[in-house]
């Protein structure tokens, strides 16, 4: 039986350019929906189911995490020092300096159900990629598995030879996939001289080519990223009342 996880890491170095003239005065993370940070709601969600460790990974606007780990206890930072330069993967191999163990993945600008974690932790595989049905929210990385396991991502569908769900941002990585992409990243700064990897689209994708990586469809999960000023309205609009009028329905039955 693979035991649960009790670490996760939350991508959170991002400067957030596409968002500057709606939220230039604060980091992705501090963009409040339904009146609560993303990141201070994905921190309580993971801390009410007994994740005991999250590092945040931070770069941009770095101060205001390093402000919110002395309010809440169980928070970590640590800096992506070069996040103006490098992609995703050199944050999370910045975070893997600390973390030795099997963890959740996220992103820091995510709003989604509950249930998108629950999948993740109730699961027995050690290495589960979450994915959605389409959600048209512009922006989409898609999906490419068989036999249930990831075999690609990219933005362009005409790429893969067939598409199993989009991409939510949240993974579960045990500590033998983390090295792999550890790995992944080295080979690829030796190659080309510079740290601008994604952690999905190329280092996920080159690791699960040495260890399975399940694939996870909740075909009718509630989520959104606020990487642009209409995904922002999207979830503000479209995503938190549904998720909200669903929470309502839940109580009163």
């Amino acid at each position: 039986m693979t035991d649960r996880p009790k670490a996760a890491v939350i991508l959170a170095a991002g400067m957030g350019t596409r968002l500057k003239n709606v939220f230039s005065d604060r980091p992705k993370g501090f963009v409040e929906i339904g009146g609560e940070g993303l990141i201070h709601r994905s921190v309580r969600l993971l801390q009410e189911r007994g994740i005991e460790r999250i590092v945040i990974v931070s770069g941009h606007m770095g101060s205001a995490y390093e402000a919110l780990a002395a309010e809440l206890p169980g928070l970590e930072v640590v800096e992506n020092a070069e996040f103006a330069t490098t992609g995703s993967m050199a944050s999370l191999a910045r975070a893997l300096e600390a973390v030795n163990e099997d963890f959740l993945l996220l992103e820091s600008d995510l709003f989604y159900e509950e249930r998108a974690l629950d999948v993740l932790l109730e699961d027995e595989a050690p290495d589960i990629l979450l994915a959605s049905g389409p959600t048209g929210a512009t922006d989409e990385v898609w999906i490419e598995a068989s036999s249930g396991c990831l075999q690609s991502m990219s933005k362009d569908p005409a790429e893969l030879g067939e598409v199993y769900g989009e991409l939510v941002g949240i993974v579960r990585i045990s500590h033998a996939l983390a090295r792999e992409m550890v790995r992944a990243y080295e080979r690829f700064v030796e190659e080309n001289g510079h740290g601008q990897m994604a952690y999905e689209t190329d280092a996920l994708v080159e690791a699960a080519g040495q260890r399975p990586v399940a694939l996870r469809l909740v075909p009718d999960l509630l989520w959104g990223e606020v990487d642009y000023e209409h995904h922002y309205l999207r979830v503000r609009d479209e995503v938190w009342p549904r998720w909200a009028s669903g929470r309502a329905a839940d109580h009163s039955s």
